[in-house]
């Protein structure tokens, strides 16, 4: 309220009350069953026990679930996959009910929930409402929930109430004497047939009561002060979170599990390079003679295959989006740090990216026939574009609002990437106030790597001795020894050359790639802060 100063302290167990503080004793449900759709109901509640396990063994925190799945009534689904749209899962109500058992396998002393009846037939919504009130009284935890339209037999299952008008209390306790309190304050009494939350909300709402009688009912509130028994009172449970090694550990093994249960993320990009870099591969087969007419080809099909996989890394953007609120949510409610959940992705996405990069020069290998004798490095720079480009994707469905936003954004620095790769324009054509970004391109640091891989490590025919063999005029004429090559090609596309060095132009590409990882890891931080 404009003008009112909030004064006071709010402790925990002796300590000032912080955002980690209450994470350590209290569980958040949102509204939405934010879940993952490739794990079966067990599967979710192990990992989550696991991450709030610290100093429980691991029968210990099987027996947990064990507790909890009874205590839900989810045992008769334990093996069922949560699902989604394109996989038959959970219903409704046991989705909600396992989202309410996730927060339990952390033993918190408060669960809060975010309308934990919406979107729920009567019955599913009566049955989750009656688990909750078994809860409380069976596991003594205080239980808050925010619920709109409750039907009259879910309000009844309500100890306490708190009714709010325009921000402000209109009541505040025991459900029973709701009605009493109203009608103390001149509101008509409730009516035969009509149910008691109703009743409430329209004796509160503006537009069904006159302004002056809810401004006076919200004036006439006065909170009851909480008296002590003058016993000490009993220390608030609370959990310690485990250390970001063994967190990484755990979502490793989650997110593996994950993508071995569903793999069209990875594989269907797998088979995609492959594909496509075969077609290229075809169209391109005249540059497996290493001539003085196949120099600038040999170049234009590594930049291809680097960019037909690099391009599909799009559809990451839409998928993490997805994956986002998950993470939130377990992020907000204390199961792990951001440092974890970023560690773990990246201990899964290299080795995925590196099976990626090997589907896309292998076709390159077999039909056009590059050096072997520096696959391996070829294999390295490759994989470290490719790595760029899944972390910028990552980066982007982090921090754009909508994933179809994040997704152009992504185009647009690709297709930046490309114009300033090194084939299609001379870098020293482009004006300086662009120029520098071919510096810290990973696209064209790691396609310049290559192409000075391969040809330091060949030869080309029709040049001769000093240039006897070549063809007249238009036909290209760059050298006969690889390195002479690159100084002439580095005549036409001034980013090419032999004084550059393969190892170090990839260097450079891992530090950009790092730090687009380290930028998806600050926005990430940064919204959970939020």
């Amino acid at each position: 309220i404009a003008g009112s100063c909030v004064q006071g302290s709010i402790t925990l167990n002796g300590q000032p009350l912080r955002q980690q503080r209450f994470l350590k004793c209290a569980s958040y449900v949102a509204q939405e069953p934010l879940l993952w759709s490739q794990l079966t109901t067990r599967e979710t509640l192990r990992y989550g026990a696991d991450l709030h396990g610290a100093g429980s063994s691991a029968k210990e925190r099987e027996a947990l679930v064990d507790e909890v799945l009874d205590h839900t009534g989810l045992k008769s689904c334990e093996h069922t996959l949560v699902g989604d749209l394109f996989r038959k899962g959970l219903s409704g109500g046991q989705k909600k009910r396992l989202c309410i058992a996730e927060a339990l396998v952390k033993r918190p002393s408060i669960l809060v929930l975010d309308e934990p009846t919406s979107a729920l037939d009567s019955t599913a919504a009566f049955e989750v409402t009656r688990l909750l009130q078994g809860l409380a009284k069976s596991s003594n935890l205080l239980i808050l929930c925010t619920i709109h339209q409750p039907s009259h037999r879910v309000f009844q299952l309500f100890d306490d109430t708190l009714i709010l008008a325009a921000g402000r209390v209109a009541y505040c306790g025991p459900t029973e004497d709701a009605v009493r309190h109203m009608t103390s304050l001149g509101m008509p009494p409730l009516k035969a047939g009509m149910s008691l939350p109703e009743y409430l909300l329209d004796v509160t709402n503006t537009d069904f009561t006159a302004a002056e009688q809810v401004e006076n009912i919200l004036d006439s509130w006065v909170p009851h002060p909480v008296e002590s028994s003058g016993a000490e009172a009993a220390g608030v449970r609370e959990t310690e979170m485990r250390g970001v090694g063994v967190q990484t550990l755990i979502l490793g093994r989650r997110l593996a599990w994950i993508t071995l249960r569903d793999p069209m993320l990875y594989a269907s990009r797998w088979l995609f390079a492959l594909v496509a870099n075969l077609v290229f591969a075809w169209v391109y087969m005249d540059a497996r003679d290493r001539t003085q007419a196949q120099v600038l080809p040999r170049i234009w099909l590594l930049s291809w295959c680097m960019g037909a996989p690099a391009f599909m890394s799009v559809v990451v953007i839409a998928v993490y989006s997805l994956d986002f609120h998950i993470l939130q949510k377990e992020l907000r409610n204390g199961m792990y740090r951001p440092t974890a959940y970023v560690m773990s992705q990246t201990l899964l996405m290299i080795p995925s990216l590196l099976v990626l990069s090997a589907c896309a020069l292998l076709p390159l290998y077999l039909i056009v026939g590059y050096s072997w004798s520096v696959v391996v490095e070829m294999w390295l720079a490759l994989s470290v574009c490719m790595l760029w480009a899944e972390c910028l994707a990552q980066l982007l469905a982090v921090c754009s609002p909508h994933f179809l936003l994040g997704m152009v954004a992504y185009i647009g620095v690709m297709f930046i990437a490309f114009l300033q790769a090194g084939p299609i324009i001379s870098i020293g054509s482009i004006t300086p106030v662009l120029r520098w970004i071919h510096s810290i391109n990973p696209w064209f640091l790691c396609l310049r790597a290559m192409t000075t891989l391969d040809f330091t490590s060949s030869t080309f025919d029709g040049f001769g001795d000093v240039g006897e063999l070549c063809d007249a005029p238009p036909v290209p004429c760059f050298g006969k020894q690889g390195a002479d090559v690159l100084d002439g090609v580095g005549a036409l596309l001034s980013s090419f050359g032999s004084e550059h060095h393969a190892a170090h132009d990839i260097a450079v590409a891992v530090g950009v790639a790092a730090a687009t990882k380290l930028g998806q890891y600050a926005f990430l931080s940064l919204k959970v802060v939020r």
